[in-house]
């Protein structure tokens, strides 16, 4: 019995490297001028959700949220209103600031496995 697929899935590979001369990452402004909306390829919900978050709680912005375009794409669209900065310093920011907790996130999960790898040792030598 053969499983099913789906004719119009992307392929795999399209899904994880970026075509030749395609930026990550583009920007435009709203109809009505006040929002920068960027666009992020091979991104999902994920990435998404915790940039909106920080830009959420950043009191440089008024108003932030994500969306999915389609569920067969790996493109997700960040839209951010500014209160008077500038949307792509505001985007940098965070996630340079997301960056940072994710690499302090990493360094204290290790030390945590280390330090239960030593306890457990010195438990077995017992």
């Amino acid at each position: 019995m053969s499983v099913p697929t789906l004719s119009n899935k992307p392929e795999n590979i399209d899904l994880l490297v970026l075509p030749p001369g395609e930026k990550k990452v583009s920007c435009e402004i709203s109809e009505k001028g006040d929002c920068n909306i960027f666009t992020i390829k091979l991104e999902d919900h994920t990435i998404g959700n915790l940039i909106k978050q920080a830009l959420c709680q950043d009191p440089k912005v008024t108003f932030a949220a994500y969306r999915q375009p389609h569920p067969l794409q790996n493109t997700i669209e960040i839209t951010i209103k500014p209160k008077g900065y500038a949307g792509v310093n505001l985007l940098s920011d965070n996630v340079n600031s997301l960056l940072s907790d994710v690499s302090q996130l990493r360094e204290s999960f290790k030390k945590k496995v280390q330090r239960y790898k030593d306890k457990s040792v010195y438990y077995a030598d017992e």
